[in-house]
């Protein structure tokens, strides 16, 4: 789609999300979204060149402001493949207990854990936790990312499937 504008953020050593919010916050300029490393941008038949070249000289200057000289502390991995050990209706169903998230390693989850944006499940029902799901969890929401789906809506706990 020749109206979106997709930009990968990490090699000037910052997140999407926070590339949004610094567009937002210190150039009003609001843009589609922005993950943990990419930023989607809409133009549309309503934007005049001028509107484009802000937003490219805005750019522009976030990198030189904020940018950082590596992508050092910058997570590389947005796919975690998921373990699913029990069906998602089950996991969903079952008796549940909550468990500090830091905790829950080896537990199966009985909720979704989103990430937004964009909205795609970190976890859902019936899937193991791993250390590596909770690191990554945890960098989502260093960055300023919505976490959304889950019971403790500042995931300090989360639902585990009860015994398991």
């Amino acid at each position: 789609d020749v109206t979106k504008l997709s930009v990968h953020t990490r090699e000037i050593g910052l997140a999407g999300i926070e590339v949004y919010d610094l567009l937002r916050d210190e150039y009003d300029i609001q843009i589609e979204f922005g993950d943990l490393g990419n930023f989607l941008a809409y133009l549309s038949i309503g934007d005049r060149p001028r509107e484009v070249e802000r937003l490219v000289s805005a750019l522009a200057e976030v990198r030189r402001r904020f940018g950082k000289p590596d992508a050092a502390g910058l997570m590389r991995q947005e796919y975690i493949d998921p373990q699913v050990v029990l069906s998602p209706q089950d996991a969903f169903y079952a008796e549940k207990q909550s468990l500090p998230l830091e905790e829950s390693a080896g537990h199966v989850c009985s909720e979704f854990v989103m990430c937004y944006p964009p909205g795609i499940p970190i976890l859902a029902p019936g899937e193991l936790i791993t250390r590596e799901i909770i690191d990554y969890i945890l960098y989502a929401k260093e960055k300023g990312c919505l976490l959304t789906g889950t019971r403790d809506m500042n995931l300090e706990t989360i639902q585990v499937v009860e015994g398991g």
